[in-house]
């Protein structure tokens, strides 16, 4: 099952950015477009989460493992 929390907050932060972007370069901010923004990431994130099926605490936790051995290192001589 999609874990909705992540997929709103994705969707939230796609659409403030898009807002964002538009404010600061001074354009109109169109709507239809950041609907179409929401509407992808929603679709991308959902697939995302869709294929690694609920397994999001195991999954972090092989990335934190694989983090910390590349960047904090272990000696190996």
């Amino acid at each position: 099952m999609v874990d909705w929390t992540i997929l709103a907050i994705v969707v939230f932060a796609v659409i403030v950015l898009y807002v964002v972007e538009r404010y600061t370069r001074q354009k109109k901010i169109e709507v239809g477009d950041a609907i179409k923004l929401g509407v992808l990431s929603a679709g991308i994130t959902g697939g995302v989460l869709y294929s690694i099926d609920g397994d999001i605490p195991s999954v972090a936790a092989a990335v934190v493992d694989s983090a910390q051995e590349m960047f904090v290192g272990k000696p190996s001589f």
